[in-house]
């Protein structure tokens, strides 16, 4: 089958798949026929707090019960760097993407190897308010598979995953994000820094009163009760970048 009949025909059923299972299989299909034997969607926080509508699929075996037994994934240089970029990746890549790639790491990739997973290439994927996920292929080979065939892998990891997205039950639940003036979204921004309302006060050269009522409208328009709600659920609409919250030193 032709590399777009492929990835056509997999969109076509993922989109018709009741089950997890059921989809876990036409995408393992469909990753066979492109060379891959090995395949896993998982959102990485599963691994801290399994279940909970966490998404994890795989076939990786006997590899995935020792990779969670030993907390692997605590140091696992994939699922790391889908933390650091938007873009799928080769395996080849790592080290462009972290800082360092320890001999732990190393180790790791070594007994993985052992287990048939050679080489692969990975998928991130980041949904705002939701867990940080990837969908990663490998192989017991020299070598990927071309260029040309991991780019249509990309495009068919990125069908499961939001197919299992739908199965897993994401979003949890719809929501309009809050129109804000731009002084509610200055003080939005200084409450993700932390500021008090009298430090708030000060910066914008308001009166208290006014920031404890820009702070009654935006707790209302967020559907929240706390400062920290408040910014997380600003963080969650991406009203508020993590550099707001956690300016560099």
């Amino acid at each position: 089958m032709g590399l777009h009949r492929l990835i056509e025909t997999h969109s076509d059923l993922a989109q018709r798949c009741a089950t997890a299972a059921d989809l876990f299989a036409v995408t393992r299909d469909a990753a066979q026929e492109i060379g891959f034997e090995k395949l896993a969607l998982v959102h990485n926080l599963w691994f801290r707090c399994p279940g909970g509508g966490l998404i994890r699929m795989d076939n990786f075996g006997e590899w995935g019960e020792i990779f969670i037994a030993r907390k692997y994934y605590l140091i696992d240089p994939v699922l790391l760097a889908c933390q650091r970029t938007n873009t799928a990746f080769s395996w080849l890549e790592l080290a462009g993407l972290l800082p360092r790639i320890t001999p732990e790491q190393c180790a790791l990739f070594s007994e993985a190897a052992r287990h048939r997973l050679r080489i692969g290439f990975s998928l991130p994927v980041g949904v705002m308010g939701e867990p940080v996920g990837c969908c990663s292929f490998a192989i017991d080979a020299p070598e990927l598979p071309s260029r040309k065939r991991c780019r249509a892998t990309a495009m068919i990891a990125a069908e499961a995953f939001r197919e299992a997205r739908r199965l897993h039950g994401f979003p949890a639940r719809a929501a309009q994000i809050p129109h804000l003036s731009p002084r509610r979204h200055e003080v939005l921004q200084l409450v993700a820094l932390g500021k008090s309302d009298p430090e708030i006060a000060i910066i914008l050269g308001i009166g208290e009163p006014t920031v404890r009522s820009y702070m009654t409208d935006l707790r209302r328009l967020f559907d929240v009760y706390s400062r920290t709600q408040l910014a997380t659920a600003a963080l969650r609409f991406g009203l508020v970048a993590f550099e707001d919250a956690i300016p560099a030193s």
